[in-house]
């Protein structure tokens, strides 16, 4: 059985465009100060994702 679809409040869609804001300005600074690419960025996030998501379960 499926967990039901998570729908966020207008309060957690406004956090959540204020913490993406911040991690684009960080991405876009590592790669104007490093040779990092779209590609580079990309992998990083992603296994922060994991690494913070395998803990959780």
């Amino acid at each position: 059985m499926e967990a039901p679809k998570w729908k966020p409040t207008e309060q957690e869609r406004e956090v959540m465009e204020a913490v993406w804001m911040q991690v684009k300005g960080a991405c876009e600074k590592l790669k104007e100060e490093t040779n990092a690419t779209d590609k580079h960025v990309k992998k990083m996030l992603l296994e922060m994702a994991d690494r913070y998501y395998s803990k959780k379960e």
